[in-house]
């Protein structure tokens, strides 16, 4: 799969320098038949109650897919498959800026049993029909449109 990056518009202005701390995080876009994963922020963290694709950062050393695998094991307590790259994010933060590799991925065989999260409010399964009436933190907002065309193609393919 090519890979292709996805960007939020930001606004540069003198109060936010050019050069900021770069994050760079792995993400799962986790779907189950015609539905996807999604979790929401918990409190105490950056964008509490916002809604986003579980992951996180990578580790020096550490591939994005190993850091995605990682992640999802950490905070979901399951294990997943990746099945490909999907697409970058790239956004700005007003402390930060973030580049999200997001992964195509199912939950391995008797994992979903398992799926619980201690580091989010909650855990939800939706369909693209769904993603309007999500409250997204804006970084995963750029990932939408591509996923609505992902989760159609996938539907048009079971069909």
């Amino acid at each position: 799969m090519s890979q292709q990056v996805a960007t939020a518009p930001t606004e540069r202005t003198a109060e936010r320098p050019e050069t900021r701390k770069v994050v760079r995080v792995a993400a799962a876009l986790i779907v189950a038949g015609d539905k996807f994963l999604i979790a929401q922020r918990s409190g105490q963290r950056h964008l509490t109650g916002y809604w986003e694709f579980p992951g996180g950062k990578i580790e020096p050393g550490e591939s994005a897919v190993q850091a995605c695998q990682r992640e999802i094991l950490e905070e979901l307590g399951c294990r997943i498959g990746v099945d490909s790259y999907f697409l970058t994010c790239e956004h700005d933060y007003d402390d930060f800026h973030l580049s999200m590799d997001l992964f195509l991925c199912h939950l391995l065989e008797g994992e979903h049993e398992k799926l619980n999260s201690n580091e989010h409010q909650a855990l939800k399964f939706i369909t693209p029909a769904e993603m309007g009436e999500v409250n997204f933190a804006p970084a995963d907002l750029a990932f939408l449109p591509n996923i609505k065309r992902l989760m159609h193609s996938l539907a048009t393919h079971l069909a």
